[in-house]
């Protein structure tokens, strides 16, 4: 028979284990929503979301948990993933509001541009892995990043207000991380792509890899070019451009932005 002192230790274990901490704990980047919450992560955003309604009972749920888990990852910065729970009485109103009649149940809210705060939702019918998941979600992306010719930039720089950001790939598919910046400064800043076979295009910004990244701005004394020389990745792009323009309310910054480290400052052309 058991002693007290190790029944309390095995209750203890229990309590403060990581399965204690929740189905989506914190140490995942799913987002736990509630109905105080959802609202603020879910309708008033520029961002498309995924939106699981499980039940922890539910053993589908818990196959499904590692998948969106890594999916959820793989999203970080461009779209949300977020869960739930449709077992705990609080939230069960924003599961009938969804019609949710079975579990796992997905849902996809993408961004409504002519009426703020009023999303299109529609049912998730894709796979049940993580890339098939990303994927769909990555194809809901609005896509707020102008592709240019070579012969359209200036045009493009002088009709804009703001910085313009501009984007020099050797690839046809705009990046998703790319078009979520596009979405942190929507409307303070121009996001543009071409392609580096365009004409003239390496010599006119000075570029010799692709992709890269050149930020053009104005002022009375005419136009600067900055180019980017740090690593292509949304932390230190996203702290970079906060230099020229500040992301729109809500903007999905990095949990711990990291210093621009030496080499990775601008270099004016």
């Amino acid at each position: 028979m058991l002693s007290t002192p190790v029944i309390l230790a095995c209750q203890l274990f229990l309590l403060f284990s990581p399965a204690s901490a929740g189905f989506y704990g914190s140490d995942t980047a799913v987002i736990n929503l509630t109905p105080k919450t959802f609202k603020s992560e879910i309708y008033d955003t520029n961002y498309t979301s995924i939106v699981e309604f499980y039940a922890e009972w539910c053993g589908h749920c818990k196959n499904l948990r590692p998948q969106y888990t890594k999916a959820a990852k793989s999203l970080i910065g461009v779209a949300k993933v977020a869960a739930v729970r449709c077992d705990d009485q609080t939230n069960q109103s924003l599961c009938s509001r969804y019609d949710v009649r079975g579990y796992p149940t997905l849902k996809i809210f993408r961004p409504n541009g002519k009426i703020p705060s009023n999303p299109y939702v529609e049912d998730y019918q894709g796979g049940r892995t993580a890339k098939a998941i990303v994927d769909t979600v990555l194809a809901k992306i609005p896509n707020k990043v102008r592709r240019l010719k070579a012969d359209e930039v200036q045009t493009w720089i002088e009709e804009s207000n703001g910085p313009n950001i501009l984007l020099l790939h050797n690839n046809a598919n705009t990046p998703p991380m790319y078009k979520g910046l596009a979405i942190d400064y929507a409307g303070t800043a121009n996001f543009g792509i071409i392609r580096n076979s365009e004409k003239g295009v390496s010599k006119e910004y000075g570029v010799t890899k692709f992709p890269s990244i050149v930020v053009i701005t104005t002022d009375e004394e005419g136009e600067h070019r900055h180019k980017y020389s740090g690593e292509l990745k949304k932390e230190p792009l996203y702290e970079y451009l906060s230099g020229f323009a500040t992301p729109v309310e809500g903007a999905m910054a990095p949990k711990k932005p990291k210093k621009a480290a030496k080499g990775t400052q601008h270099e004016e052309l």
